[in-house]
């Protein structure tokens, strides 16, 4: 069997239809298992929603699709962040691996042979924290011959990693204290997005609740990378404001597949500062938005 395959569903059933279509076309579908957690509803208002999601995951149809198919169904809303860390403690503990999906997105037909490859590549190299299949939208340095990259920075819509690194992460960030007064180490966070350490900040003073902040951070405590293919496997559908974390569209991180590049050819390659600039560039703020917060805080000293 192929390495697992963990997708989490909540009241999007359109999404998890494309997701679930998509994953099916690649041929290694048929020897995976796939796991599918369907978070509980959080009121009776998407109560019908969420049941409509559950109506589509217990089909014939996607028990077809793939060698072996398993539902969960919490009873109540665990959140997403919950429902991420205890379904992937569950699978990553039977499998050793585990290759995760949010449900808006759509998969390339080379998506399942890229991460079962990689995760065997890359499976020895402690300097790996994990696999990912989506790619933002930068313009790579025209002598950059690799089809893969490393960088400090991943994506939460599809990745692959293994237990030894799933068990070095600290969800709690109990060096949070001093990491947040070392100005070196919040910059060296900072280098592929100003963004990072805002996202640590709300999570650990409780105004998000996200596992994917922490799972990053980790990765940077460990000093460990990411790898990710130079032409994205992965569309995202879920910034066009239907999801629970997003709520206005936002184009930033379109991407289209190709399916026409071949199959990823995997190496050790080295980090590539070029790179990193280019993702720093998207999660900067807009101008006006930069203006703004100084002229607030000029206010403020103002009245002081």
């Amino acid at each position: 069997m192929k390495a697992p395959i963990v997708v989490f569903v909540y009241n999007r059933a359109d999404h998890a239809k494309r997701l679930l279509t998509s994953l099916s076309k690649c041929p290694e579908a048929k020897e995976s298992k796939l796991y599918i957690f369907s978070d509980g509803p959080k009121n009776e208002k998407v109560a019908e929603k969420v049941e409509q999601v559950r109506e589509y995951i217990r089909s014939d149809a996607i028990k077809e699709w793939f060698g072996e198919v398993e539902v969960v169904e919490a009873p109540q809303n665990q959140g997403l962040a919950n429902s991420v860390i205890s379904g992937v403690n569950n699978v990553i503990g039977k499998h050793g691996n585990v290759i995760v999906v949010e449900d808006d997105n759509v998969v390339s037909e080379d998506f399942l042979d890229y991460m079962n490859r990689g995760l065997e590549f890359y499976r020895d190299n402690q300097k790996i924290w994990a696999l990912g299949g989506y790619t933002l939208p930068i313009t790579f340095p025209a002598d950059y011959k690799h089809d893969v990259f490393v960088m400090g920075r991943g994506s939460s819509y599809a990745w692959a990693t293994w237990k030894d690194r799933w068990e070095k992460i600290d969800w709690e960030i109990r060096d949070y204290k001093t990491f947040i007064k070392d100005k070196k180490q919040v910059k060296a966070f900072n280098k592929t997005g100003c963004d990072r350490t805002e996202m640590l900040m709300s999570q650990m003073e409780g105004r998000i609740d996200s596992w994917a902040i922490r799972f990053t951070y980790n990765a940077f405590k460990n000093d460990m990378l990411f790898v990710l293919p130079k032409e994205t496997l992965v569309s995202n559908g879920g910034n066009d404001g239907s999801g629970v974390h997003v709520s206005s569209a936002d184009t930033r991180f379109d991407t289209e597949i190709n399916e026409n590049k071949g199959k990823v050819r995997f190496e050790n390659v080295e980090l590539d500062a070029r790179i990193e600039k280019a993702v720093a560039q998207i999660f900067r703020r807009p101008l006006m938005l930069r203006w703004k917060k100084k002229i607030r805080k000029l206010l403020k000293r103002g009245k002081k």
